[in-house]
């Protein structure tokens, strides 16, 4: 009977256990966007305030989520009423690998609706606190040594870190994440995309999106599609556009009536009205040469990363592997200088052996984790009757507003089409396996080169005094203009392309964003944007500084900065700001 007894308990407890259903909590998605701070030690936790804790009163903490952004040596969860005090649940982790790591605490722990938080302690070999694309209150502390910091407040991301909740009735519980500012041109229509996270144990069939701009009517979007326990859904949807100049408020909410936690349904961006094209663009910059045998894996990745971002994806390929033909070297371009062949860097922010699956991720990694600051346009004609020089005139915006920065932009003149070579060809006979149809080319393959290096101006941080400025403003355009000198060993001028990037000199010299255009004839034009050049033509009359046809505030300023009086002006460099209200530019001009 005692035996009999004993095995209904277990019976019992292992049903009760099936029943129990569990969700993940926090501020955050699953997708780990880089690492908070630069130590690789820290402690870091997020709160979770008492009308959250509500909800999931009576229910079981069980453990915790933590997203790693690099692998770690030592990882200890914790729970606790009080960051200074000593935790409540605590648990030393048998893993820490860079992502997702769940932590199971030994025993759970009852929530009793009073506000907590939940963290980790983590010490590895690099920086390694894992942080979201996500930006929220309660969703960042840390403690690098010198005690507790809410970040969050300061408009820190939200860390990458959630409470596993176990109980037989879990509430629902959907919010959306990852809404980025955006900048569009004034009436034109744009996407807007942002994530539905259900953070519950509950799957919903469907579910409705609601937006707004600057607190006005709001419009109802429907997704009839399903939305999985503990999962999320990427939404977006066009909107028409907005007629008025400035910056407007754009917020989006998701509305399901199971969801009991209106707190978290909404977020909200910036949309910003720009005369500049705001479109990202990754540059992807590859170290190769036709006499190395591994270098068709970077020609082949280029191509695809091509076909499938051909609005978004740009790419330079500098020849410089042993034995390189003089004609194909490119001294003026002077990066990819690594001396590994092939190697390639996506907007100088990491540097990696481009085979196709590394270079997908790369791309898609960039594109879709790091919006542009700002956007860039750029015109190229041949000066009249001059095929050896090109005019080439560029404009950037910024998003937003940025003091004490560097900013330069950097061009460059590529070719394709280019024949008349072989490729030293490693993967020929399948020797290292298959290669977009490689494997079956000859060792030394006749190859049609592209985007090929021709010649770098400004290339390591940009064309002295491009941005000429220390502070930037998303109201004023940032005008340049320059010529560029053709090289000599440029085989077809109907083939060249110019690529201008802009350089931020104060962020560990990454490219922001680029652009690629093609070199048109004198008096052509290709972008519609700068047919009608933000920044008026300026000349110097009576040794004052006069722009033609605008009639508004010009202020004067020299290299170093200083305001100087517009009159009696000597030759030299000068930059000129002007501003009528609604026209605003900066330029450097030479007199």
């Amino acid at each position: 009977m005692k035996k009999i007894t004993t095995l209904l308990l277990m019976l019992l407890l292992m049903a009760t256990a099936a029943n129990a259903k569990f969700a993940y909590w926090g501020y955050c998605d699953k997708d780990i966007v880089g690492a908070y701070g630069s130590s690789a030690y820290g402690k870091a936790a997020i709160y979770i305030p008492a009308e959250v804790a509500q909800l999931y009163k009576g229910c079981q903490l069980t453990g915790v989520r933590v997203g790693l952004a690099a692998q770690a040596s030592k990882l200890s969860v914790f729970a606790t009423t009080d960051l200074n005090a000593t935790p409540f649940a605590t648990k030393v982790s048998d893993k820490a690998n860079k992502g997702n790591n769940i932590v199971k605490f030994d025993a759970p722990y009852t929530i009793t609706g009073e506000a907590f938080y939940i963290g980790y302690e983590v010490s590895g070999l690099d920086a390694c606190i894992g942080y979201v694309a996500n930006k929220t209150a309660y969703s960042n502390y840390t403690d690098f040594g010198n005690g507790w910091v809410d970040n969050a407040a300061n408009g820190a991301n939200a860390l990458s870190l959630t409470a596993r909740i176990e109980a037989d009735n879990l509430p629902v519980d959907l919010s959306v994440m990852g809404l980025r500012d955006i900048a569009t041109k004034e009436n034109e229509p744009f996407n807007v995309s942002a994530k539905v996270v259900n953070l519950s144990a509950t799957k919903l069939y469907s579910y409705r999106i609601a937006y707004s701009v600057d607190g006005g009517e709001e419009q109802f979007i429907d997704f009839d599609e399903t939305l999985g326990d503990r999962s999320e859904n990427v939404f977006s949807f066009t909107h028409p556009g907005i007629k008025t100049k400035g910056t407007h408020k754009l917020k989006v909410r998701v509305v399901a009536d199971e969801d009991v936690n209106p707190a978290n349904d909404a977020t909200e961006c910036n949309v910003m009205m720009t005369s500049v094209a705001i479109t990202k663009r990754v540059l992807m910059e590859e170290a190769t040469g036709i006499y190395c045998g591994n270098c068709p894996r970077g020609i082949v990745s280029i191509e695809k990363c091509k076909e499938k971002y051909p609005d978004n994806f740009i790419a330079i390929a500098k020849h410089g592997y042993t034995g390189t033909p003089k004609e194909l070297l490119c001294p003026s371009y002077e990066y990819a200088d690594w001396g590994v062949y092939p190697q390639a860097a996506v907007d100088r922010r990491t540097k990696f052996d481009p085979d196709v699956s590394t270079t997908f991720l790369c791309v898609e990694t960039f594109l879709n984790n790091f919006p542009t600051i700002a956007g860039i346009e750029t015109q190229a004609n041949y000066v009249a009757g001059d095929y050896t020089r090109i005019n080439v005139n560029t404009n950037v915006q910024f998003v937003k507003d940025m003091t004490n920065c560097s900013f330069g932009i950097a061009y460059a003149i590529i070719e394709d089409g280019v024949t008349g070579y072989k490729q030293n060809n490693g993967y020929a006979g399948g020797k290292h396996g298959e290669l977009d149809g490689w494997e079956n080319k000859p060792s030394m393959a006749t190859v049609t080169l592209n985007h090929v290096a021709r010649a770098g101006f400004g290339i390591n941080g940009g064309i002295e005094n491009s941005i000429p400025v220390n502070d930037v403003y998303s109201t004023t355009i940032y005008n340049h203009n320059t010529v560029l000198n053709v090289p000599s060993n440029v085989k077809n001028r109907n083939n060249i392309k110019v690529v201008a990037f802009l350089i931020n000199r104060g962020d560990h010299g990454y490219v922001e964003n680029a652009v690629e255009v093609p070199v048109l004839e004198a008096g052509e034009t290709s972008i519609a944007d700068i047919t009608s050049t933000p920044a008026p033509d300026l000349s110097l009359r009576n040794g004052s500084i006069v722009a033609d046809g605008f009639d508004g505030k010009l202020q004067v300023y020299t290299v170093g900065g200083q305001l100087v009086k517009n009159a009696s002006l000597a030759r030299g460099m000068y930059i000129v700001r002007g501003t009528d209200g609604k026209q605003n530019f900066v330029k450097k001009i030479t007199f």
